[in-house]
């Protein structure tokens, strides 16, 4: 699958980009200045950072690492809510489309609901993301 939903349905699997490989390299070396990583560990982590292939890649990358890639349940939400929101949109469209054909045409009404989900998926994919774009990772203390 290469669409425009894969950052939604399969946020895991989308291809590292230059940014993204940046980050994670900005990522490391923040982890080695607040002790959360040895320098030679680090050089390890970017071996394998140069190795990933996409986000979920990452993972591995960062493993034991705290806010570094985003949760699992949050990338489960992600998923699980945009789909939910896919399958009601249209189903609420072919409802609407097919009550116009039979000349109940009404306005939009399945706008509200779908405009309120999508909200609700914009919030967690900008959540997601900004695992991916900070170059900063947080020391449990």
């Amino acid at each position: 699958m290469n669409t425009l939903l894969d950052p939604l349905l399969l946020p895991d699997q989308v291809v590292l980009s230059e940014t993204d490989r940046r980050s994670a390299a900005a990522k490391l070396d923040s982890a080695v200045r607040r002790g959360a990583l040895a320098p030679t560990a680090a050089a390890d982590r970017q071996e394998l950072l140069g190795n990933a292939r996409n986000r979920g890649d990452l993972r591995q990358v960062f493993a034991g690492i705290t806010d570094a890639t985003p949760p699992r349940g949050l990338t489960v939400a992600l998923r699980a809510f945009t789909g939910v929101w896919l399958v009601a949109c249209v189903v609420q469209f072919v409802i609407w489309a097919t009550l116009a054909v039979f000349g109940h045409f009404d306005w939009p009404w399945w706008l509200w609901s779908d405009l309120g989900l999508g909200m609700v998926v914009a919030i967690l994919w900008w959540t997601h993301e900004s695992y991916h774009r900070k170059t900063d990772v947080q020391v449990g203390v």
